[in-house]
């Protein structure tokens, strides 16, 4: 049960987060959409995963230490793949708003859905 709470935290994370990041770059279309989901579904699962669990070992719902966390994760995130795609350009990346936008509103909404599914007071991630 609570394997697929985290699943539908990660699924609903990564559709609200496409839908931002869509919007964000100003494009248009369906395909978009489900691309980014998925690519970001797998994000998700593999970086942010480890984070909710060590988190989800003491949970409270709407922590505000638990969103500087996300927040600082996603940000690191970010950066990695900055550098990756394009080590030389990373500072011009970093002047930009784009991380910084994207980094804290996708910790945000991951934050939420983690908050309103998986942060119950009495239950603890085994």
């Amino acid at each position: 049960m609570q394997v697929l709470r985290i699943i539908f935290v990660h699924v609903l994370s990564a559709l609200s987060a496409a839908v931002v990041y869509v919007f964000g770059i100003g494009y248009d279309g369906y395909i978009p959409y489900f691309l980014i989901s998925v690519l970001l579904f797998i994000f998700y699962l593999i970086f942010a995963a480890p984070v909710q669990y060590f988190l989800n070992r003491n949970p409270k719902r709407f922590n505000a230490k638990y969103l500087l966390i996300y927040i600082f994760f996603s940000f690191l995130v970010w950066l990695f793949f900055a550098f990756i795609t394009d080590p030389k350009n990373t500072l011009n990346f970093l002047m930009g708003y784009e991380i910084y936008l994207f980094s804290v509103s996708f910790a945000v909404i991951f934050w939420i859905w983690d908050s309103v599914f998986l942060q119950n007071i009495g239950r603890v991630a085994a």
